[in-house]
């Protein structure tokens, strides 16, 4: 080692090539990369840099106080063979699906972590082409595993092709992902970031391409809730939800605030906001949001599904959702042809095409205080009368919540079915073709304020607004677009 060397090292920066590294993309460096790891956290930390050149590795495991700098123009390369990863890393999460467990990279119970730079981890996702959800075998390694850690951040580096999700925080705390950009589209349950049963967290300047979830909150833990979490600046493109949310566990998810992003080409729809059962999601503000090229703009979802088929813990008091506020926001929703051209491998959904934003909640169990506020929406149109009768769609509580569960919905711009507390002002829903359907529909909605609708309505169609069971109705200010001397037309039924 020269005396340059030694100063470096003395100074808390570990080149991985003085520890072996061969960083040719051929041979093995998981032991040189490690013991780099392991002498900086043993020196009480610094940073372990990776010059221009590509390291395969298996499992590396981060410490405490260590930094993982990537220089431009290099890449950590994840090895196509299982046998490199490592079985001792805490599980995925999820109760039965075993082959999302394993990780190229792996900070369990540790602090002050972080991977920065302009340098890329590559998955090599594409070389494991096993399990699907529901079959076994087939493990698929992530790509970043963070567990029960505190203060992590990612900075600048990219992410791509991981062989499941690329970054997943696991019960973590003082979390920043700052100016990443995730390109994922080369395996199934592709996620961006995966935010489980983790507080106070902030992703910011981010761009996000994937073909699951970009951005995804769940709760799987009875103590830990996911909460404090910001997005901001972010750009995301994906086949599934932009936004997602998911639990049945009663620590919740809360205080979450997403502004300022921009949404392309979302075909599992752009926010979808799932929770059950036990679960809670409550006090969550979506703000200045542009979504173009989405096959829904917003489903909200309170069921009573859990994975796996399992039941409601009966010894927990029911959960719910609550106090949403989704403001400023342009959709474009893409049309039918397109969404069936563009999503050709597993293909679509049955119930996928010509959806509505949806609010739904079970019997008893409604979504309550929900407030849109300036939102503008262009629909594709091409709803049938056969649609618009679709006015009893099978509750479905004890099935996985998703925005097409119940096919297409009777309405072209918004249904809403067991909501308490549900206020609109000043939104706008325009159709580029013509649709059968009503621009709202409401049933077993209380406490309906709708102040400033202007919608699109067939001429065909009788009503632009229907309700059944509907209770406490205030209207005002609402009329057709394009049609300034016609009134208002309302359906009620009780």
């Amino acid at each position: 080692m020269t005396e340059q060397e030694g100063n470096r090292q003395a100074s808390g920066l570990f080149d991985v090539g003085r520890f072996g590294a061969c960083g040719d993309g051929r041979r093995l460096d998981t032991t040189a990369i490690q013991a780099a790891i392991d002498a900086c956290s043993g020196s009480g930390g610094g940073t372990v840099r990776l010059a221009p050149g590509t390291y395969l590795t298996g499992t590396l495991f981060l410490k405490s106080n260590v930094t993982l700098q990537l220089e431009p123009a290099a890449t950590l390369l994840g090895s196509t063979n299982l046998q490199d990863y490592s079985s001792k890393v805490a599980r995925c999460g999820f109760t039965k699906e075993y082959h999302l467990d394993k990780c190229l990279i792996y900070a369990g119970n540790v602090e002050n972590v972080g991977i920065i730079g302009r340098g890329t981890v590559d998955g090599q996702g594409a070389s494991f082409k096993g399990a699907v959800e529901g079959s076994a075998g087939g493990e698929r390694p992530m790509l970043i595993r963070c567990f029960d850690s505190r203060k992590i951040f990612l900075d600048g580096v990219t992410l791509q092709n991981a062989a499941a999700w690329c970054a997943h925080f696991r019960e973590c705390s003082d979390v920043r992902v700052t100016g990443v950009t995730i390109d994922n589209r080369k395996n199934w349950n592709s996620d961006g970031i995966d935010l489980m049963s983790t507080r106070n967290v902030r992703i910011s300047d981010c761009s996000i391409t994937c073909l699951d979830d970009a951005i995804c909150f769940q709760n799987l833990s009875h103590e830990k809730p996911v909460e404090n979490v910001v997005i901001t600046n972010c750009l995301m493109s994906t086949r599934w939800a932009a936004i997602r949310s998911g639990g049945a566990h009663r620590a919740g998810i809360r205080n979450v605030t997403v502004s300022n992003c921009v949404v392309r080409n979302a075909y599992g729809c752009g926010i979808k906001l799932q929770v059950s059962g036990n679960g809670s999601l409550e006090d969550m503000t979506f703000s200045n949001l542009v979504m173009s090229a989405v096959s829904c703009p917003i489903s909200l979802r309170f069921g009573n599904a859990h994975y796996h088929q399992d039941q409601r813990d009966e010894s927990f008091p029911w959960g719910g959702m609550r106090n949403l506020m989704f403001n400023n926001i342009h959709a474009t929703i893409v049309d039918e042809a397109t969404l069936r051209r563009e999503v050709q491998f597993p293909g679509l959904y049955p119930g996928e095409e010509r959806q509505c934003m949806s609010i739904c909640g079970i019997p008893g169990h409604p979504v309550e205080g929900i407030t849109l506020s300036n939102l503008h929406f262009v629909y594709s149109g091409g709803g049938t009368r056969e649609d618009a009768a679709n006015l009893n769609p099978p509750e479905l509580e004890d099935q996985y919540p998703e925005y097409f569960m119940w096919g297409v919905l009777p309405a072209y711009g918004l249904y809403a079915r067991h909501v308490k507390a549900l206020a609109m002002d000043d939104v706008r829903f325009e159709l580029r073709n013509s649709d059968a359907r009503p621009a709202l529909v409401c049933d077993d909605v209380d406490d309906l304020e709708i102040t400033g609708l202007r919608a699109d309505l067939d001429p065909a169609v009788a009503s632009l607004i229907r309700t059944r069971n509907t209770r406490r109705l205030f209207l005002e200010r609402c009329r057709r677009l394009r049609d300034e001397s016609a009134a208002t037309n309302l359906t009620s039924e009780f």
